[in-house]
């Protein structure tokens, strides 16, 4: 009784401080609200936080692979889509999902749900305008483990410090159009990549992943750390377990559809182009 009192109270501050516009269509509240109901009778809220993401993310098997989902009308909104995602989108929707299932049943939903999607996706935990969404990967964990939601564990379970310059967004203006013309957010991103670059970057090495993997839990957050310069990670999904194996959950755009990859994440991963490693975050108990 007193955990929902006390997540009852939180949920009303953060509710009241909820101050974007949500763009959110019909199609995506009813499926919000189906998974609420088929998650309340599975007693997720039974289930400690980082066990609880893969629980989560499983029941979003099948749902189409879209791009650009947040790139829509001509300023920055809360975009809320749950009939389809992109990789980022994916991780946000799915942990936003697990937070929402900390409080009571009866405060399960749409605006709740907004409230803490806004807190994840930008800095500080408002949205003030396209500079304000946490854009790299990087910034977002260092962001989220700030506010106390998560915990970069990469160094812990056995990763490397790198060096590498992040200034992707900045160095190519012409990719993002609300950049384009638009000083007072390029000025924000600018400050982001310093705020970045100011934190040593960590990673598993691809050819480490298989004797670290013990340590990698169903529920953690991963990150493929890019060889693309400038940029710190291409790929983001969530680590689920398959015949005491890790997998990679995530937002497919080959498959056309959020999947478990068809390998363990060292195999999946070894032979691989574009990627060097992975980043590890665990959500908080």
């Amino acid at each position: 009784m007193f955990r929902y009192f006390f997540s009852f109270i939180i949920t009303l501050f953060i509710t009241f401080s909820l101050q974007a516009q949500i763009v959110c269509s019909n199609a995506s509240k009813i499926a919000l609200d189906k998974r609420i109901e088929e998650l309340n009778k599975m007693k997720v809220d039974t289930f400690n936080i980082p066990l609880r993401e893969g629980n989560i993310a499983r029941i979003f098997l099948d749902t189409p692979y879209l791009e650009k989902t947040l790139e829509i009308g001509k300023k920055e909104e809360l975009v809320i889509n749950f009939v389809g995602f992109d990789c980022t989108t994916f991780v946000e929707s799915v942990t936003a999902m697990n937070l929402l299932f900390n409080h009571a049943p009866s405060l399960r939903n749409l605006n709740h749900y907004a409230s803490i999607l806004e807190r994840l996706r930008y800095r500080n935990g408002q949205l003030t305008g396209y500079g304000s969404r946490l854009h790299y990967f990087t910034e977002w964990v260092l962001d989220n483990q700030k506010k106390g939601i998560l915990k970069d564990m990469t160094l812990e379970i056995g990763g490397q410090t790198y060096d590498k310059k992040i200034n992707f967004m900045s160095t190519h203006i012409s990719s993002y159009k609300r950049l384009i013309d638009n000083d007072s957010a390029l000025n924000t991103i600018k400050v982001a990549e310093t705020t970045i670059n100011q934190h040593p970057l960590s990673q598993i090495y691809i050819k480490n992943i298989a004797s670290v993997e013990a340590k990698i839990k169903e529920g953690d957050i991963i990150a493929l750390v890019t060889k693309i310069n400038g940029l710190d990670v291409s790929h983001v999904g969530i680590a689920v377990k398959k015949l005491d194996r890790i997998h990679l959950l995530h937002a497919s755009q080959s498959s056309g559809k959020v999947v478990i990859t068809n390998k363990p994440l060292a195999e999946w991963l070894k032979n691989s182009k574009l990627n060097t490693g992975i980043t590890v975050a665990r959500l908080n108990p």
